[in-house]
This record gives structure tokens, sequence and C-alpha cells, in this order.
């Protein structure tokens, strides 16, 4: 069983209980999430099941949208809602100013991960360090918003923000930036992810939707249905023993990846490379 699960995470469950339990709904070893969703977050999250987890390179790289609930005035040690209260003052933004503050954090820029996330420091996660009272410091990672746009005041302290961004990019984090360029601080409160990649949340689906359905494979989709913005390159049957055995093959020349297709099935990622296409993500197919 190869191809992708586009799940609606609720609030309370980790990346990493979806990921079990689509193991041993769909009875498959090989099931990987493509971008952890913080436990306090829902929304879609694509999951990665059979060959589909060789294309994980590539696809976590994939633009994100999000709605974020912003609170100021306030903020966290884990810069969302389940922390423990750091810092308050009086301070929060009025629209007007939020919606100036906001324009400027659009584009590429560096950001500092929060200190309660899942990256490795010296092969221990950082958020175990944090909760041991270590001291945390994380080097700052260049991401790219390409939209931040303010969709409407909630509660005299909590704003509303729409975002879409690069792969990486740390929406706690952002929080954290923007209430300090209002000078005040402040969290993320709530968070849902509308968008992955072609993954979209109006056709997402509940673990109770896959787990009770008496066909859960239904919820499986293509091997290659995230590579939608990836040109086709159909080749003759003739290659399909050279493709199995790693082979490249010369063709036509092309620019950066393709959907290579030989034999009537998807192969993998091709890429061409001096004078031959060599298959990149390579997913085996029966011949």
């Amino acid at each position: 069983m190869n191809g992708f699960v586009n799940v609606l995470k609720p609030v309370g469950a980790t990346a990493s209980d979806i990921v079990v339990c689509l193991r041993h709904v769909l009875k498959e070893k090989r099931v990987g999430h493509l971008g952890t969703l913080d436990p306090g977050a829902s929304g879609v999250l694509p999951v990665a099941v059979g060959q589909g987890t060789k294309l994980f390179d590539y696809l976590t790289a994939k633009t994100k949208f999000y709605r974020a609930f912003f609170t100021f005035g306030k903020t966290t040690d884990t810069l969302d809602s389940y922390g423990s209260l750091t810092a308050q003052c009086d301070c929060v933004p009025t629209p007007e100013q939020l919606q100036s503050v906001l324009c400027d954090f659009v584009g590429k820029q560096q950001q500092i991960p929060p200190a309660y996330s899942a990256i490795s420091v010296d092969g221990v996660r950082a958020y175990k360090l944090a909760r041991s009272g270590a001291e945390v410091s994380l080097q700052a990672r260049e991401i790219e918003i390409y939209e931040c746009m303010l969709v409407r005041r909630m509660s005299a302290d909590t704003y509303v923000i729409d975002i879409k961004c690069s792969g990486g990019t740390y929406i706690r984090s952002l929080a954290r930036d923007i209430a300090i360029a209002c000078n005040t601080v402040g969290y993320m409160s709530a968070l849902v992810r509308l968008q992955s990649g072609c993954f979209y949340i109006g056709n997402a689906h509940t673990l109770d939707e896959i787990r009770n359905s008496s066909m859960p494979t239904e919820y499986v989709l293509p091997v290659d249905y995230p590579l939608v913005d990836v040109p086709s390159l159909i080749l003759d049957d003739k290659y399909a023993k050279d493709l199995a055995n790693g082979k490249a093959i010369k063709c036509a020349h092309f620019n950066g990846y393709k959907k290579v297709y030989c034999n009537g099935a998807f192969w993998g990622l091709g890429e061409f490379n001096n004078g031959a296409l060599k298959l990149r993500y390579y997913l085996k197919s029966d011949l």
C-alpha cells in the first residue's frame, strides 16, 4: 500500500499519535507524517504510507497556510497556551498598529525556533532540555512569509491572523516576534493548519472517519497525488528493467524534476544529470 492520507488532526493528539493509529488501521508499518503539528494545533496533517515515505524530503518544504490566534499582553515559556506564564503587561496593539507590523514580516527572514521544539541539540530534543531547566540556545533559520493578513479582532487581547509561509516556519516564534515589534509580549493561543502543499483542510478526514470505515484504504491517495505541479515524463516500456536496476537513461534534456512513468506505473521523481535521467526518489514498481 503506497500513497498519502490527508488527516484532519484534532487538538490534543500528537502527530505521532496519528501515525501510530494509521499503522494499525491500515496494517502498514511504513507510515510517517509530513511535518509536525503541535498537540495544541489542529488541521491538515499529511501522512505518507508505504513508498510515499520516500518523498518525505521533497514534500516537507512545501508551502503551509495557517489560521493563527495571537494573544498579546502576556506570554508563556512555550509560546502557546499550554505553557507557564512568564511575562505580562497592559500593552495590546490596536488593529491599525498590528496591520502595519504584519506587513513588515512578509518576505525572507531569519527566525529563532522556540526553545520548546523538536529540534535536536547534541542528540537531545530541545523541548526535553527546556523541561529539565537547561538553557536552550537555537540557531536562527531562514524562513519566508508569503502572506500575513489580519482577519479580525477576536477579543480585547486576541487577534486572528492568516499566515502563508515556507516549510520550517514556527508560528509560535512568529507570535513572539510580532509582539516584540509591537513593543509588547504575546503568544500563540490557537492554531489551525489550512493547507500543507497540495493537501487542503476541505478534503481532510478525521481519524474517526478512517477508523470506522469498512474500507479504510479508500482514504489513501495515490503516491503521485502531491506531485500535481510536477511535469510528467512517460518512458517507453523497454526502459522498465533499466529503471528497476537503477540505471541512468539517456533522454531529452530537461530542467528540474519530472514525474517518471513507465510500463503503466509511477516510478518516482526523475532528475536530468550529466546527459541522462536519474531517479532521485525511486519508488520501486512491479514489472
